[in-house]
């Protein structure tokens, strides 16, 4: 039997002091070998990298160099993903759904900018999936403000921020990349690009739709700040009129129906919020003849609430 993990695994915050190309996967693998039979020991390797990811700007000023060591523990995550029979996608997703929310609130601008390196780096590579960031990361950011009703979205402004900038990287970049301070990969904007096509299929597309209204539902809260609102709007604009959503939509016109419906009939949202809903799928559906249907049938599908 391996030894049980530690909460505290001191010898990944030493990792950014290492600069040797071979250190992330030494610690990989010594991790491994010591912990290879506790069940959670890709969980607390994950949860102990995130809390020295955030140490990183404290340590230097040096942008580049944040990201040089960012990469290091991309590096890692990805030997250590290597290590574990079914990755560290699942661990990771968990994290983010379970403890890692407190965690993600409360990272600075500079602790987002060195974990979307590593973020992004793990997504190109395989061994986290852009679904995987999504449904931990964006989907949340974008639920929680457009469920808030007081100035508490302050207080959301980075998580939101960065949730965003990650959503216009992995959907909708044309040249998408890993650290604005390191020179651009082609292999890896072809990767991302072959990795943003998991959003668009039968399995994930229909929470990435569902995702829309919620943008709508933002861009009328008015508790939002202005230039929150307005790029809610954007991002959704520009994800509707893009040509794998539309191929998508089109594919299951039942998927964005459902979308738009289930707010209205729960009866979660707001009055005022219908037109922007129909005006919203529009945008999606108003280029066929079948779109124009779906569009009617959500006006009769509110109409029966009244």
């Amino acid at each position: 039997m391996g030894d049980t993990v530690p909460l505290v695994l001191p010898e990944i915050l030493l990792l950014a002091e290492d600069s040797k190309p071979d250190a992330p996967s030494i610690l990989a693998h010594s991790l491994w070998y010591k912990y290879r039979t506790s069940l959670d020991w890709g969980w607390k390797v994950w949860d102990n990298t995130v809390a020295s990811l955030r140490q990183v700007p404290l340590m230097t000023d040096d942008v580049l160099k944040r990201h040089v060591i960012a990469l290091q523990y991309a590096q890692f995550l990805l030997h250590v993903d290597q290590h574990l029979p079914a990755g560290i996608d699942e661990q990771v997703l968990r994290w983010f759904l379970g403890t890692g929310k407190g965690e993600i609130l409360a990272l600075t601008v500079d602790a987002w900018d060195v974990c979307t390196v590593v973020l992004l780096f793990l997504c190109a590579h395989g061994a986290l999936p852009s679904t995987t960031i999504l449904r931990g990361l964006v989907y949340p950011a974008w639920t929680q403000l457009a469920n808030v009703s007081s100035d508490q979205a302050q207080s959301l402004t980075t998580y939101i921020q960065s949730a965003n900038a990650l959503f216009d990287c992995l959907i909708l970049r044309e040249e998408p990349q890993i650290s604005s301070r390191l020179a651009n990969n082609l292999l890896d904007v072809h990767r991302f690009h072959t990795r943003r096509q998991d959003a668009f299929r039968e399995l994930h597309f229909s929470s990435l739709a569902a995702e829309m209204p919620t943008l709508v539902s933002i861009e009328h809260n008015s508790f939002v700040p202005q230039h929150l609102r307005d790029v809610a709007k954007e991002l959704r604009v520009r994800t509707c009129e893009s040509r794998q959503f539309r191929f998508a939509a089109y594919r299951d016109l039942d998927v964005i129906r459902r979308a738009f419906e289930q707010p209205i009939q729960s009866g979660s949202i707001d009055e005022t919020l219908f037109e922007p809903f129909v005006n919203a799928l529009k945008v999606i559906l108003s280029d066929s003849s079948q779109g124009k249907r779906v569009v009617s049938l959500l006006s009769v599908s509110r109409g029966l609430l009244n």
